[in-house]
Order: C-alpha cells, then sequence, then structure tokens
C-alpha cells in the first residue's frame, strides 16, 4: 500500500525554464552531470562553477509556476494522509524559497546540500529513511533519466511525467491505488 509520495522538484512539481546548454557552456562541462562536474572541481574553480550554478538556479526560481494538476493532487494526499517529500539536485535555499512562494508543504525536503543527489539512489533512500517507510511503501514521481535511475538504485517504484506534467492522468492513478 502506497504511503508516501516522492516528487523530483525541477520539470515535475515546477516550471522552471533552465536552459540547460547555457549552464554547461558557462560552467564548461559536457557529458558528466553537472553535479558530479562541480563536486570533482578543488578551490576557486569549483567555487566559481557554483556560483555560476547559482545564478541560474536563482533566476529559474524566482520564475517557477506549479505545474497543471499539481496543486489538486498534493490536496488530496493530504486529506488521504499520505506523507510527501521532494528529492531534487536544486539546493536547498531555492526549494524553501518556492515552497513559500508556492505555499506548499511537505513532510520532507532532501537536495543536494544534504550531499547527495541523483542519479544515486541514496538521496531517494534518505527521504525514505526520514518519512519512516518502507521502499515498498513509496513511489518516485519524476522527469528525467537522472530520476528514472535513482529510483532504479534505491529499489522503488516510479512515474514518469513529460515536459507537460500530466498529472491529471497521474492524479487518477494515484488516486485508484490509495483508494484500494
Amino acid at each position: 500500500m502506497i504511503k508516501g509520495i516522492i516528487f523530483d522538484l525541477d520539470g515535475t512539481l515546477i516550471d522552471s525554464h533552465y536552459d540547460w546548454n547555457i549552464i554547461r557552456k558557462k560552467i564548461g562541462v559536457d557529458n558528466i552531470p553537472i553535479l558530479t562536474y562541480i563536486n570533482n572541481l578543488k578551490g576557486a574553480s569549483k567555487k566559481k562553477a557554483i556560483n555560476i550554478l547559482d545564478v541560474f538556479e536563482k533566476r529559474a526560481t524566482r520564475k517557477a509556476r506549479l505545474q497543471k494538476g499539481i496543486k489538486k493532487l498534493l490536496t488530496f494526499l493530504s486529506k488521504k494522509g499520505i506523507k510527501k517529500a521532494i528529492v531534487t539536485n536544486n539546493s536547498r535555499e531555492n526549494v524553501e524559497y518556492l515552497l513559500w512562494k508556492l505555499k506548499l508543504s511537505f513532510d520532507e525536503v532532501v537536495t543536494r546540500d544534504d550531499g547527495v543527489w541523483k542519479p544515486s539512489g541514496k538521496p531517494l533512500e534518505l527521504a525514505i529513511k526520514r518519512l519512516r517507510l518502507e521502499k515498498d511503501e513509496v513511489i518516485f514521481i519524476g522527469n528525467s533519466n537522472p530520476d528514472k535511475l535513482a529510483a532504479q538504485e534505491a529499489g522503488i517504484g516510479f512515474i514518469y511525467v513529460g515536459e507537460n506534467g500530466g498529472f491529471e492522468e497521474i492524479f487518477t492513478v494515484i488516486e485508484h491505488s490509495i483508494s484500494s
């Protein structure tokens, strides 16, 4: 039985308008995840890359808006007593701002500031532990291949949402799963 749902943030809960190609070019990273690249840098290079990423993230955060159908889904989950968490590679500062701006509440939030990030399954495992749930009681909803890989590594169910959200269909599936 589903007792918790973990959401990715950017592109899943919110439409955040990142231009990853420009960010990658500014930082100087090609084919590896940006956070992996930054984590391997040292000293001034690392600080510069983090600052570039922060500028772009803050800009996108200020413009972000909820995906269609999210409010309805979150309200339903709260009424049913389903725990909700966010696992994101974004910063805690940006997530806290968005939760305040969009008037949202989650039981747990795991960000890159916790020292783990997707595509590793560790941030999902951390969220599950903090929610005090078991892996078979949780579903992860995301919009990217790193989200899918993280769910696979963590051994939990995964629901993929496309670029335009698709939460009306997901709401129907979740409503049926929880109510059954």
